[in-house]
């Protein structure tokens, strides 16, 4: 594996366990989610950096109903993370304390919010898209490996069972209501241990990750023919 690819993983998987950090807010305390959330601005631009062919490849090729899908959440997912960073710098008491960005603190507040938990299932939406692309590594990685049908209907039962628990976590964890902003401010259960609080937001994107990968891989079936 090349090092360039070997860095990108490493900056996509930090990603995702910062991910974690950032909405485990009443675990680590205003201070520290400021200092994640700067560090994971630093990782998203690098990914943007290392990734540069998706933008000079928009405008050339064909574009099948899988590639459209991969497109279109990829936009949402960009602006998104624009909102969500530039919401919490505004209102930054740390980090970018020294930034006067003059916006309602309100609107920053209600928006950092919906983008945080929005941008949490768009990043599992996102990550199921390119779940292929992992299976495939680990098949050039292990190229003796071989295919054990038990093995893979086990893997599919699990994943449907993490799927289903993720429902339950997804509406329990009221991702809805901050979304839609139905409820303005996010209620924290400080007494809650932090193991059911990372096996639900686990669960939740592993939901999104089970949609994704089987909806691509629906679509994927439908060009064939």
């Amino acid at each position: 594996m090349k090092a360039r690819q070997v860095i990108k993983i490493g900056i996509d998987i930090s990603m995702t366990v910062l991910l974690f950090v950032l909405m485990a807010f009443h675990y680590v305390g205003l201070q520290w989610h400021e200092v994640t959330g700067a560090a994971m601005l630093v990782l998203f631009i690098l990914h943007h950096i290392l990734n540069g062919n998706w933008y000079r490849a928009l405008g050339k090729g064909k574009y099948s109903s899988g590639r459209i899908l991969l497109t279109i959440v990829d936009a949402i997912l960009l602006i998104d993370m624009f909102l969500l960073m530039f919401s919490g710098i505004s209102m930054s008491r740390y980090v970018f304390r020294f930034l006067e960005i003059p916006v309602s603190k309100a609107w920053a507040r209600g928006m950092h919010m919906t983008a945080s938990y929005a941008g949490f299932l768009l990043m599992g939406f996102h990550i199921g898209l390119h779940y292929g692309m992992v299976v495939g590594m680990i098949k050039r990685i292990c190229p003796n490996a071989k295919k054990n049908a038990a093995r893979t209907w086990t893997l599919r039962v699990v994943a449907v069972l993490i799927a289903g628990y993720g429902v339950y976590a997804l509406f329990t964890r009221k991702f809805v209501d901050y979304i839609s902003q139905r409820v303005m401010f996010a209620f924290f259960d400080y007494e809650e241990p932090l193991i059911y609080f990372i096996l639900d937001y686990a669960a939740i994107m592993g939901l999104m990750i089970f949609i994704s990968y089987y909806l691509q891989r629906i679509l994927q079936q439908k060009n064939k023919y």
